[in-house]
């Protein structure tokens, strides 16, 4: 399984889950295996700065990565309908560490 967490910075796990989806400074990405978390890479978040449509391309930008959930404080409807149409689960957990945030879905899901 892989899990986006729109983080604030590049502090990877140790970094805050980003309040609003789209405007995401980064992306941390998870894997994980066996129930356990295992490859972190945190990347850029490229449609931050954009000025309309940040929600949809970065939603886009997670489906070329190929997640299966994506956890942030808020989406957008527009980021919410494309997630939907791909079976991508939407996980709100805003202002905890993303290492918090990771740990608490797995005991959920």
């Amino acid at each position: 399984m892989k899990i986006a967490v729109a983080t604030d910075g590049e502090g990877g796990l140790d970094a805050v889950v980003a309040t609003d989806f789209g405007r995401a400074d980064t992306f941390t990405f998870v894997e994980v295996e066996g129930g356990a978390i295992g490859t972190v890479e945190t990347v850029a978040n490229d449609a931050c700065r954009v000025a309309q449509g940040a929600g949809m391309a970065a939603a886009d930008q997670m489906m070329r990565e190929g997640v299966d959930a994506v956890v942030a404080g808020h989406f957008g409807p527009h980021a919410e309908e494309m997630f939907g149409e791909e079976g991508i689960i939407i996980v709100l957990m805003p202002k905890v560490m993303a290492k918090d945030a990771v740990e608490r879905y797995l005991k959920v899901a």
